[in-house]
């Protein structure tokens, strides 16, 4: 990748999700200002994550067209609009419609997490998918830290509120550095093209157990996994008593532990396997939930965060690396990615709905002990029905390069 498109991809990456370092502590609070009561909350942040599924057709369109720069760049220029307005929107209707574009698992940043992971793997050279993924998926807590950190200053003499107007700057560069992206010449051509008999994209899915059984832990991981970024903080305000500083510690801690994760785990994916380290990150998320369920103060849940950080971490780089190498298809590089963007929203918006209607009488304890054991079962699926792709992975990737010339012979020969 030469430093044009390291600039524009990493960077837009980096300052588009940055914005995470606001939605993680504050934007349920922030909400809570307005008036929303907390079965509200959840219910827009479902609403929100139903809506990241808008991320599935524009992957399988990016495959048909062969690009992803401009999903990107039109994902990220309504990102900036929508925190822009957010700052001075007001009525449950018009914020739940500005949410449904800002949140951590909305419209944009779904559409950009999942494409921005496609275009990463298209510029990898072979053997090396996953230590391109964790390079990528380094910059995301890079950007949440720094916003956290100034956030956490921010609010603390200004209120919730004046982190907006900084992080709407913010959001706005990350759309003009996405323009810096530059496809290689003849990416379109080749990845335009079908392969010869196939059908519509829905078509193309595997019919793939050990696939389906991945989706399915996928789904359940954030299930469990999301009603955290609703209701942690929550938790840790109305029930442990924490200032508003330690909220944004305590995600910063995740992320931090996420940065340091990403890049080895990617490495040791491509030499070691796949499996060993998706069951870690799996045990590790159902592991910190259970913990948080009977933490007493809130230096523990800071302390405990450090596990969400190396869960989250792994999954970042091994789900999507493990899908790739399944479909082990070159065209499909953007529907392998959002095939994992889309199990976690499913789970993102199926987690916080469900929480909202339990957590008024079960409280938030119970609610992380449950969440744990969801985690749990998502663990059990990796452990039993989950296959390892390492070796399918090399035995394809000399291929890489070669099939869609082939396809263009085809074509070529084609009357």
């Amino acid at each position: 990748m030469d430093w044009r498109n390291r600039i524009g991809l990493y960077g837009s990456y980096f300052l588009g999700m940055a914005g995470i370092g606001f939605t993680l502590p504050y934007l349920p609070l922030f909400l809570g200002l307005d008036g929303l009561s907390d079965r509200a909350i959840g219910l827009i942040s479902t609403l929100a994550a139903l809506a990241g599924l808008a991320q599935f057709p524009a992957g399988l369109w990016s495959d048909r067209l062969g690009t992803r720069k401009p999903f990107i760049l039109l994902s990220l220029a309504a990102l900036g609009i929508a925190t822009v307005l957010l700052r001075g929107a007001h009525g449950a209707v018009w914020l739940g419609v500005l949410v449904v574009l800002f949140a951590e698992n909305g419209i944009c940043r779904a559409t950009v997490e999942s494409l921005a992971g496609a275009e990463a793997t298209a510029l990898a050279l072979p053997g090396q998918t996953a230590a391109a993924l964790g390079a990528l998926r380094f910059w995301k807590p890079v950007g949440i830290i720094a916003v956290a950190g100034v956030g956490s200053v921010l609010a603390k003499r200004y209120g919730v509120r004046s982190i907006l107007g900084p992080l709407a700057v913010v959001q706005l560069l990350a759309a003009a550095t996405a323009s810096l992206i530059h496809e290689p010449a003849g990416a379109k051509h080749v990845e335009a093209r079908p392969r010869k008999g196939a059908g519509s994209p829905m078509q193309r899915l595997p019919r793939d157990a050990g696939l389906w059984a991945f989706v399915a832990a996928m789904v359940l991981f954030h299930t469990a996994n999301a009603p955290g970024g609703v209701y942690l903080g929550l938790f840790l305000k109305r029930d442990l008593h924490a200032s508003e500083d330690i909220l944004a510690y305590a995600f910063i801690v995740s992320m931090i532990v996420w940065m340091l994760v990403v890049w080895p785990a990617g490495w040791l994916a491509d030499r070691c396997g796949r499996k060993p380290l998706l069951v870690a990150g799996w045990t590790v998320m159902a592991l910190r939930l259970a913990l948080v369920a009977v933490a007493q103060s809130p230096a523990q849940i800071v302390a405990i965060q450090a596990l969400d950080g190396l869960a989250n971490g792994l999954f970042a780089v091994l789900a999507a690396a493990w899908v790739t190498d399944r479909l082990a298809d070159p065209r499909r590089m953007g529907e392998a990615q959002v095939i994992v963007g889309t199990s976690l929203v499913l789970g993102s918006a199926i987690g916080p709905a469900v929480a909202g209607l339990l957590v008024g009488s079960i409280g938030y304890r119970v609610l992380f002990g449950v969440l744990a054991g969801v985690g749990a079962l998502a663990t059990l699926l990796v452990v039993a029905f989950v296959p390892e792709t390492v070796t399918r992975h090399r035995e394809v990737h000399a291929d890489r390069f070669v099939e869609p010339m082939a396809t263009l012979t085809d074509l070529s020969t084609t009357p």
